[in-house]
């Protein structure tokens, strides 16, 4: 009988991560769950096993920690787990001047938004190829799209992961690998994501999605071997007014509305 096959979810403790494990494991997939310590990723494993039947395992680390990604790859060989879906889902996000964000927050986003999602997908990468039909799901951002003030170093990382999966899902083709991104816009994960949200009012409640939407449109779209994945008829609109608008104007409009995450996010 031929061994059990696991998708590996990161940032599965919370928000659209969370989301996508639930949604996963309701259909019928078995379950790799990856998350900072401490975040109640057992219990998100556990309640997910007993309602859906299926297999659940999780495994702690920090993926701004260089040496996490290698970790989650030798504790999974070492269990004996065959991987065929890999969600590249954890990252950070976060508003901020530029010139007085902290070291941490620049390394941050840099090595959990665009680090850790390469090395796992490099690592991960012969054991998807082992398999007729694999997946990869990157997430990025709808900020992706937008060159966005105050928040330059989490819409960079964004952009890196388009480019990056739609240059790799080229070289990949004929390999049965698929690799779909995810862009979805504000998403309530925490308080702070919340407070960020409230931040731009109106437009904020307009262009927000539930995790769980997000979630269903990824998987969905994965599964049918989509690449870009843009939930809502919203962020469509969205982008077709980023090619329209002259850039000049666009920047004034971002800077005013990414200026107000700042000021109720920022202690300066």
């Amino acid at each position: 009988m031929a061994n059990p096959t696991y998708t590996l979810i990161t940032g599965a403790s919370s928000g659209i991560g969370k989301a996508i494990a639930w949604y996963c494991g309701s259909l019928g997939m078995n379950l790799i769950l990856v998350s900072l310590p401490d975040e109640g990723l057992s219990q998100v494993a556990n309640e997910i096993a007993e309602k859906h039947k299926v297999k659940t395992v999780y495994f702690e680390t920090d993926l701004s920690k260089l040496d996490a990604p290698k970790e989650v790859y030798t504790w999974t060989q070492s269990k004996g787990l065959d991987i065929n879906i890999l969600i590249n889902d954890a990252g950070v996000a976060g508003a901020s001047v530029f010139e007085k964000s902290d070291f941490k927050y620049i390394d941050d986003r840099i090595l959990v938004n665009i680090r850790a999602l390469v090395m796992l997908t490099r690592l991960f990468l012969p054991v998807l190829k082992t398999h007729s039909d694999s997946f990869i799901l990157n997430v990025g951002s709808l900020a992706g799209f937008f060159p966005i003030p105050y928040k330059s170093l989490y819409s960079a990382s964004k952009v890196f992961v388009l480019y990056f999966s739609k240059a790799l899902r080229c070289e990949l083709k004929g390999t049965g690998v698929n690799i779909s991104v995810l862009c979805p816009n504000g998403v309530r994960t925490n308080p702070t994501t919340n407070t960020r949200i409230n931040s731009h009012g109106k437009v904020g409640r307009i262009t927000e999605q539930s995790a769980d939407f997000v979630a269903r449109k990824g998987i969905d779209g994965m599964l049918k071997h989509k690449f870009m994945i843009i939930p809502g008829g919203i962020n469509h609109f969205l982008l077709l007014l980023n090619k329209i608008i002259p850039f000049s104007v666009q920047q004034k409009i971002l800077v005013r509305e990414f200026l107000k995450e700042v000021k109720v996010t920022c202690n300066y």
